[in-house]
């Protein structure tokens, strides 16, 4: 057992599991409704689903009225499911993927504790449930959370079976990878298969993994789960939708706008480190270990695991930074094997705390970005932000930053809560914070302009770019288009100068409502 790799002074879970208890709860529901929208991805997946509703139809997802085969249906199936429940609002749409991440943390913190220890379990749901990745997909309206859990629980699986032999765990891993591509595509089978043959191949077992591979019974579940879904979105789509889903290059779809933003690959290790914060240094501290912590057979699994899933990364079309949350799952049981070697905890406060610093000298610091950026509608953006940072806002951050400068001076608290603390003070932050404050300035206008289309029936056109989560609010479909005398026009404010005449309906933190009366000659 790996138990050996913690320290042997006594480890009381029944202490620390209130603590977890309150960082999951603050993590993934806490103040989960409050906070807007944001475009593309949560406007863009809520949208979907909303027309799922709309339409009382299931099994054709519509983008703006328009085919949209690319992703598969759980995710908006769950999201129907919540919105049925709770109404059309942030909360129902983010909850689907707070339930995901509590249940991810759940089942890695059991897995740990079967296979590790109690001490172990604590650490490595400690470090993932305040990770700024798991904290930003855990409350996102996208199906991530719930592509993550379900390789997760693929990989568990395949771990157990090499562990005990037993065909049950090829059963589950085939219905949890069919679930997983039901969620997010080809990605939910390939990540744990990749992972699985590394390390069956490392421990001279391909035999044993082929009978994992060519399982009759578990081919027939993950068919019945996966099949149904394929074959009545080719009948419809054909090689667009297989192409997506195969991750092989497929048609574009126009007037569809793509999720996320597309990454160079060599920017993954700086996401990383950004998306394991607060606890970042452990992570190096753990490569530092590395030779260490490979005797052990199930680290060499979750290193390879890691190692998978960041070679496949490039598979994610288009690259947005959350799919660096496919690599961070095993990464917290490894980081929790290094957690008591830390010497001095100041090295972990670190780079939280310059975090925190950078965040309050924002109001000097917003001035000189804005005069860096090209793009009009995003520097007026960036200073409209301004009045967000306010007294509150500042003492806010310097108790923060107390706090943080005298968590090592604490020598009465144990490591084990000193980790629990910072990881409450940053969780506390992000999402009573920082989170707020971002979407205030960049979708709460859009969800105010919609929510008075909404009000007064107008006809709205999208100009330029689309902005599904206006459509979510106003519960409508919009035209997309260059608008035309007489038309309503959501747009950024910076393009009024190519309108003669207009009668402004609402303008905030550059998006305008507006009925435009005659547009410029040109």
């Amino acid at each position: 057992m790996i138990d050996s790799q913690m320290k042997s002074n006594s480890f009381s879970i029944s202490t620390h599991i209130p603590l977890l208890f309150l960082l999951l709860f603050l993590g993934f529901f806490a103040h989960l409704g409050n906070i807007p929208l944001f475009d593309s991805d949560e406007g863009l997946y809520s949208e979907v689903t909303r027309e799922m509703l709309a339409n009382q139809d299931f099994t054709k997802p519509l983008l703006n009225g328009i085919p949209f085969p690319l992703k598969p249906p759980l995710f908006f199936w769950a999201q129907a499911a919540s919105i049925k429940i709770f109404g059309l609002n942030e909360f129902a749409m983010r909850l689907p993927s707070a339930l995901a991440a509590l249940l991810w943390a759940v089942s890695l913190s059991l897995f740990s504790r079967r296979y590790c220890s109690s001490r172990t379990a604590w650490y490595t749901s400690l470090f993932m449930a305040s990770s700024l990745i798991v904290i930003l997909i855990g409350r996102s309206a996208t199906p991530e959370a719930l592509a993550n859990l379900f390789i997760a629980l693929t990989c568990f699986n395949i771990y157990k079976y090499y562990h005990t032999g037993n065909k049950r765990h090829v059963y589950w891993l085939y219905m949890f990878s069919g679930l997983g591509v039901l969620t997010k595509g080809m990605i939910g089978l390939i990540i744990p298969l990749a992972a699985g043959l590394l390390f069956f191949g490392m421990q001279k077992r391909l035999r044993d993994f082929l009978r994992l591979l060519f399982n009759p019974v578990g081919i027939i579940v993950f068919t019945l789960i996966v099949a149904p879904w394929f074959w009545a979105e080719f009948m419809l789509y054909g090689k667009v939708h297989m192409g997506e889903m195969l991750l092989l290059p497929s048609a574009e779809i126009p007037n569809i706008p793509l999720i996320g933003s597309s990454l160079s690959y060599y920017l993954y290790p700086l996401i990383l480190f950004a998306a394991l914060l607060p606890n970042s240094f452990i992570l190096i501290k753990s490569f530092s270990r590395m030779k260490s912590l490979l005797s052990e057979e199930l680290l060499q699994f979750f290193f390879l695991w890691a190692f998978a899933a960041i070679l496949l990364l490039p598979l994610v079309q288009p690259r947005s930074p959350t799919s660096i949350a496919y690599c961070c799952t095993p990464l917290f049981l490894i980081m929790a094997h290094s957690a008591d070697e830390i010497g001095n905890f100041f090295t972990v406060l670190v780079w939280p705390l310059l975090l925190t610093v950078l965040l309050f000298l924002a109001t000097q610091l917003v001035p000189h970005i804005a005069a860096l950026i090209n793009n009009e509608f995003i520097k007026n953006a960036v200073v409209a932000g301004t009045l967000y940072l306010d007294t509150f806002y500042r003492l806010s951050l310097a108790g923060i930053i107390l706090l943080l400068a005298l968590l090592p001076l604490i020598k009465a608290l144990p490591l084990s809560f000193k980790y629990a603390v910072l990881s409450l003070i940053f969780v506390s932050m992000t999402n009573f914070l920082v989170l707020p404050i971002i979407g205030n300035i960049l979708q709460q206008p859009v969800k105010f302009a919609a929510l008075l289309a909404k009000k007064e029936r107008f006809s709205v056109v999208t100009w330029l770019e689309p902005a599904p989560s206006f459509n979510v609010y106003a519960e409508m479909l919009t035209a997309q288009r260059s608008p035309q005398p007489g038309d309503i026009v959501l747009m950024k404010t910076v393009l009024l100068d190519d309108l003669a005449s207009y009668e402004p309906f609402y303008e905030k933190n550059g998006v305008t409502l507006a009925r435009v009366r005659e547009l410029q000659n040109r």
